[in-house]
């Protein structure tokens, strides 16, 4: 049963308490302590729809479950791994798992997803599909997620990320070519497919800067539902008209890379 925080002061009745609730999902929290978005609602929506049922999920960023919730209530998944360091989210997800009937399904993980994945020992549990929702960007995680995917026939990541509106596919050249460097690294076998499927605008975050999400195949070899692609795409970017880019191992680093411009954030590296 969930037992409000004394010690962070935070739970029902607390001053700013309020439950938000979409598409059958309630999301609870207190307002002045947390960040809610009604621009993320067709992602959440669109991500749990994504998830498919019996699969295992690690949500890296999930804050007060905002796509840890959907992939349980609408995905159906089998259990889902939920990190979070900011200690008042991660106990208003903890109460939200148990209203929404779904915390049999979960386990939070509270603290740096990184390290406590490691601590917990879950990276050979071979998750199905990774959700990096951090903003202005999950470049620091993207090494874990890569570990955390199924080692036998890979899994999908859902990238988030602020990149300028003029740069998305750079972007997602660049980071399909990092994500190819590190599998290489990891498992010292360039036999890897990294195909960003579809990138999703949330929503637009700054003028000319948009949040998206990138899906991303990456794995050692095609999945059924992609058996249709060419051999030869094999790292890169799949355009809205079915077009392929091709990523090279050199791409151009984007302004949105963490270590080149403003987003530079030396605690997300």
């Amino acid at each position: 049963m969930f037992v409000p925080s004394k010690l962070l002061q935070i739970g029902p009745g607390s001053r700013g308490w309020i439950t938000i609730t979409e598409q059958g999902i309630k999301q609870s929290f207190d307002l002045t302590k947390v960040m809610f978005s009604r621009g993320n609602i067709s992602e959440k929506i669109r991500f749990g729809k994504l998830v498919q049922p019996g699969e295992l999920v690690l949500d890296m960023y999930a804050g007060i479950g905002y796509y840890t919730l959907p992939a349980l209530v609408i995905g159906q998944a089998r259990y889902v791994y939920s990190c979070e360091w900011n200690p008042h989210a991660a106990s208003f997800l903890r109460y939200n798992l148990e209203q929404n009937g779904v915390n049999d399904r979960a386990s939070v993980l509270e603290g740096d997803s990184r390290v406590r994945v490691t601590e917990e020992n879950i990276l050979d549990l071979d998750f199905d599909r990774v959700s990096l929702g951090l903003l202005p960007s999950s470049e620091g995680g993207w090494e874990t997620a890569v570990k955390a995917i199924r080692k036998d026939i890979g899994g999908w990541l859902h990238i988030h990320a602020n990149v300028p509106s003029h740069e998305h596919d750079k972007w997602a050249l660049w980071m399909c070519s990092e994500l190819s460097r590190m599998y290489t690294h990891i498992y010292s076998d360039d036999t890897v497919w990294v195909l960003c499927q579809r990138i999703e605008k949330v929503k637009s975050f700054a003028p000319k800067v948009d949040h998206i999400v990138a899906d991303v195949f990456i794995g050692p070899q095609l999945p059924d539902s992609m058996s249709n692609i060419s051999q030869n795409c094999k790292v890169g970017v799949f355009t809205k008209d079915g077009y392929f880019m091709e990523s090279p191992s050199n791409a151009e680093t984007p302004s949105s890379a963490l270590g080149n411009g403003v987003l530079d954030q030396e605690w997300m590296i």
